[in-house]
C-alpha cells in the first residue's frame, strides 16, 4: 500500500506516531560508509533509512530505499541491531517514535545516483571521519557498526 503512511498522517495531523523503519550500512571497497545529505532535513547527513510500507518486509523495505535514494540495487546480508529511543520532530511539525533494524548491505548493481526528492547528496565517509549525522538513532548506528557490534538493542 503506497504511502500508507501520508494516509495516517491525513488522519491524525502531527499527533505522536509509533513508526517502523530500516536503516542500512553500506560500504565501499576501502571501507567508507555511504551517507546521504537529506533533502527532508535540508543540508543534514544521515544512513540510508526509510519507513517500511504496508504489506512490505523490513528486508524489503531497505532493498527499496536504496534504489529510490541511490539507484543501487542492494541485498540485505545481516542484522546488525535494533533500535528504538528516538522521538523526531520534522520540520513540518510531525512527531513520531522510531523502531528501526539496522541492516548491513552489499550492493549487487545499478548506477550510482542521488537525483531524486529525498537526497541532496551522496558520498562515502570514512566512519571515523564522517559528517555530523541528522539524529541519535543514525549516530548510534554508526557508532555501532564503527565499533563492531552486532546484536545490540537500544
Amino acid at each position: 500500500m503506497a504511502d500508507y503512511i501520508k494516509q495516517i498522517r491525513a488522519k491524525v495531523g502531527h499527533t505522536p506516531l509509533i513508526m517502523a523503519g530500516t536503516i542500512g550500512i553500506l560500504t565501499d571497497a576501502a571501507g567508507r560508509v555511504l551517507l546521504q545529505q537529506r533533502s527532508d532535513f535540508s543540508g543534514e547527513w544521515g544512513l540510508i533509512s526509510g519507513t517500511i510500507e504496508y504489506g512490505e518486509t523490513p528486508a524489503q523495505t531497505m532493498v527499496r530505499e536504496f534504489k529510490e535514494e541511490t539507484n543501487l540495487t542492494v541485498e540485505v546480508v545481516s542484522l546488525l541491531g535494533v533500535n528504538g529511543n528516538l522521538n523526531l520532530t520534522y520540520p513540518n511539525g510531525d512527531v513520531a517514535q522510531w523502531l528501526c533494524p539496522v541492516f548491513r548491505v552489499e550492493q549487487l548493481g545499478g548506477e550510482f545516483n542521488g537525483d531524486n526528492d529525498e537526497t541532496e547528496d551522496l558520498q562515502f565517509f570514512e566512519p571515523n571521519a564522517a559528517p555530523h549525522l541528522f539524529n541519535r538513532q543514525h549516530q548510534e548506528a554508526l557508532a555501532h557498526f564503527i565499533a563492531g557490534e552486532t546484536g545490540y538493542f537500544d
